[in-house]
């Protein structure tokens, strides 16, 4: 037995805006990716070479800017943040697709839509 649509759409509501106090409860946000890279030097007589001890451990975060893919290195602290930063990113993204479809099923809640291949 389906919900009546007042009762229906009320609940979208409240699911709405518990998704909006999520976003507002979401520290800064960075898009991109966070790596930890470990290099060899290419030195014969390094330790990378000989014991096989790399190098690092280097962090660099990667994004999208104007279409081309953009690097920066890191420091420890700086990547311990810039992780975090992205993990909020990947959350306000997902809180946002979760709008959508709850403001979607809210439209066909509230009227009577019909789907773009029905004929009138």
């Amino acid at each position: 037995m389906a919900a009546d649509p007042q009762t229906k759409a009320a609940k979208l509501r409240r699911d709405y805006e518990a998704a909006k106090a999520q976003i507002q409860a979401l520290g800064y946000i960075l898009p991109g990716s966070l790596q930890k890279r470990l290099y060899r030097c290419g030195k014969p007589n390094c330790r990378c070479a000989t014991h096989n001890l790399l190098h690092g451990p280097y962090y660099q975060w990667t994004r999208k800017i104007g279409g081309k893919t953009v690097n920066m290195n890191l420091e420890e602290e700086a990547a311990q943040k810039a992780r975090e930063w992205i993990k909020n990113d990947k959350n306000l993204r997902k809180l946002c697709r979760r709008l959508e479809r709850i403001s979607a099923a809210l439209l066909q809640t509230n009227s009577k839509v019909k789907k773009a291949s029905q004929k009138p």
